[in-house]
């Protein structure tokens, strides 16, 4: 059979925006698998926010959407640069490089459908501790991550049919009863849909900005989105329940975690920019920055501008997955320096599905961040690699880093700074916490 490689998530795309460069496709079939990563297809998006517009295959479709393949085409200008080695899509053959996935990659891919392989150097993992009962009024647990996500579509269901639209969040200079109003009721039901579906590779037209995972956008919450990433990974109904919950009373209980933030976060100062709620989504508003407040004794967190009240230290974050019911099952997390190689390696060691791996970094080493010293919350999904494969004791500071599989600000996709090096990379890392699944 003739043709052009089948795209897929994680397959490389080049996009002439400035700034935005050669970058991965970010989401993908749910459930249609090449070389066990998500199938591309039309109009699923680049890390960059590129949809695919173009020279798909017209033959083949895939979930109902036409197939992406080498070659097809975003809406930023952009160009699917690598595909499959071993699917061939269309009639016009065209070679294409081919990088076997790894197991790291399969593990940033994964869907509820899609089991990621287990590191076979993993470290065993602390003994579990007790769980917390579950606390009065709160949605039952799913058993299974298909019933989970079937729980979340109920739950916004349920809340889309029920009359009442009594709520606690406000933007001053959008208020409620006009057409901008950024906490209009469906406008945060509309967005928790678009999150919903998108975190599992769901393709959804939508006018809402909504990235498919927890985005801080221009703030300094990055700690609640990492703990916000991995509930939504892991429990997308209490995900979906405890941002409605916030919204209607302003606050919410996650297994022993109480979340209830002040009346200035509920009012934000500043919420808006040229649009209403451009600079940072409703949803991740109430969730993020609620977060970030209720641990907040003397300062209140109510403006997307505040960068200091939105900081987040370590031992925070580890509350916050502690009391949500997981466990935490390994930190190296420096406080005066860098970590190095070896610890780098040892806290990579545990990628698994079972686990989340946070890591309090750099921003700079990050695709688009800047600062200096320890200013960043990330959640490693794949190892880094360089063009000598993933990197191992062996590997020489000099090589560059060529991939790897990263949560941060919305998105799980190769974001390490271009061109950086191992050496660079390892000296922008302060360590990190590994915690077990949120139950």
């Amino acid at each position: 059979m003739s043709g052009k490689p089948a795209a897929r998530q994680t397959d490389p795309t080049s996009c002439p925006v400035p700034g935005h460069g050669t970058n991965p496709i970010a989401t993908g079939s749910p459930n249609v698998f090449f070389d066990n990563l998500p199938a591309a297809r039309m109009s699923d998006t680049s890390a960059c926010g590129s949809p695919i517009v173009g020279a798909v295959a017209s033959t083949v479709l895939i979930n109902g959407l036409p197939a992406a393949t080498l070659g097809s085409m975003g809406g930023h200008g952009s160009v699917i640069i690598g595909g499959s080695g071993s699917v061939i899509i269309g009639d016009s053959p065209v070679a294409a490089p081919f990088t076997a996935p790894s197991p790291s990659k399969l593990a940033a891919a994964a869907t509820p459908v899609a089991t990621a392989a287990v590191p076979t150097s993993q470290p065993p993992a602390a003994p579990r501790a007790a769980q917390p009962a579950q606390p009065a009024g709160s949605i039952t647990r799913p058993a299974s991550a298909t019933d989970r996500a079937a729980a979340a579509e109920k739950i916004l269901d349920d809340f889309e049919c029920s009359i009442s639209t009594d709520r606690v969040f406000n933007d001053s200079e959008h208020p409620m009863g006009t057409a901008s109003d950024p906490f209009e009721k469906s406008k945060v039901i509309e967005q928790l849909r678009v999150r919903l579906a998108r975190s599992q590779g769901q393709y959804v037209s939508t006018q809402e900005r909504i990235t498919p995972q927890p985005n801080q956008q221009e703030t300094s919450l990055c700690g609640p989105a990492a703990f916000f990433y991995a509930l939504l990974k892991d429990r997308p109904d209490l995900y979906a329940q405890s941002i409605i919950d916030l919204w209607e009373t302003g606050e919410t209980t996650i297994g022993q975690l109480h979340i209830k933030p002040s009346y200035g976060c509920r009012n934000p100062k500043n919420f808006s920019d040229t649009a209403a709620g451009d600079r940072i989504s409703a949803i991740d508003w109430i969730s993020l920055a609620s977060l970030r407040d209720s641990e907040n004794a003397l300062l209140d967190y109510d403006s997307p501008s505040d960068q200091v009240s939105g900081i987040t230290l370590p031992s925070k974050v580890e509350s916050w997955f502690t009391k949500a019911g997981a466990t935490v099952v390994f930190d190296n997390i420096q406080f005066r320096g860098h970590i190095n190689q070896e610890k780098f390696l040892e806290l990579l060691s545990y990628l698994s599905p079972q686990h989340h791996v946070t890591s309090l970094v750099c921003a700079s080493m990050v695709e688009g961040g800047a600062g200096v010293g320890k200013n960043h919350w990330i959640v490693w999904e794949g190892a880094p690699q360089t063009q000598n494969g993933e990197i191992d004791q062996t590997t020489a500071p000099e090589e560059k880093i060529v991939d790897s599989q990263m949560f941060s600000w919305g998105y799980v996709s190769h974001q390490v700074t271009r061109s950086y090096t191992l050496g660079q990379l390892v000296k922008d890392i302060y360590g990190g916490a590994v915690f077990s699944k949120i139950p």
